[in-house]
């Protein structure tokens, strides 16, 4: 999966340069807090409580970073590729025994966890002639998510890990406060029977030149799965940084 997305995006570097189009490199850095994590596995036909990586366990701000290339072919057009990984290691006691993956976990265990979310997405975004009032463009996402879910405590260890599809929609809004400065709105989501994938951005993008941008702001990714083999949901608060280089 890493590989083809870097081989995506050489492909839209090289054409890029050789149709002399508009690209665009965009990274974010920051902190994520863990608002709530809730897990079980399996979902179906299990006893066992919810297990909360948050009210139960403890899990420690983490470093976040995530990456996006920008390509223009057109003004009206833009085709981006992402990268945003996400792992937290909550840890502590637990109040209740618990079956994770068939692994019996008891009451005054100590354990430790990892929470794994890796996202990937491949994103068309359309941009209207003139913003219609604030809102800038419209646009779809294809999103692979590789996730992983582990407990462990002493002589015992459960995992589990799920790839998968999840296709979003997408909006980009802004509101000019001054020349330079503006207040920007993204977000991407979608909701069905079995679960929802939401990425919500607001912050303030000030141009320094025809070249680059700086941002700050506040970003909420939340969402999770309601099925026979899982059940996860999570939210994560981020306070981040970013730059945006066009070349």
């Amino acid at each position: 999966m890493k590989r083809s997305l870097l081989l995506l995006t050489i492909i839209i570097l090289a054409s890029s340069l050789w149709g002399q189009m508009n690209l665009r490199i965009e990274t974010e850095l920051g902190a994520a807090f863990s608002g709530y994590n809730d897990v079980r596995s399996p979902n179906k036909d299990n006893l066992s409580p919810l297990l909360s990586f948050t009210d139960e366990l403890k899990s420690d701000p983490v470093f976040s970073s995530r990456l996006q290339v920008h390509y223009r072919p057109h003004p009206r057009h833009q085709i981006s590729v992402l990268a945003a990984p996400l792992s937290v290691k909550p840890s502590g006691t637990l109040p209740n025994d618990i079956t994770y993956e068939g692994v019996d976990f008891l009451e005054g265990e100590q354990v430790e966890a990892l929470f794994r979310f890796d996202s990937y997405r491949l994103q068309y975004r359309y941009f209207f002639p003139k913003p219609l009032f604030v809102l800038k463009s419209v646009g779809i996402s294809g999103k692979i998510r590789d996730a992983e879910v582990t407990l462990k405590s002493p002589g015992k260890i459960s995992s589990k890990t799920n790839t998968g599809f999840v296709p979003l929609l997408s909006l980009n809004a802004g509101y000019p406060l001054m020349e330079e400065l503006e207040l920007v709105l993204e977000a991407e989501g979608l909701a069905s029977p079995y679960g929802r994938a939401e990425d919500i951005y607001l912050g303030l993008d000030f141009m320094i030149n025809d070249k680059l941008n700086v941002r700050a702001g506040y970003r909420l990714l939340e969402g999770g799965s309601d099925i026979d083999q899982v059940y996860t949901f999570s939210a994560f608060h981020y306070a981040s940084l970013g730059f945006s280089i066009k070349l």
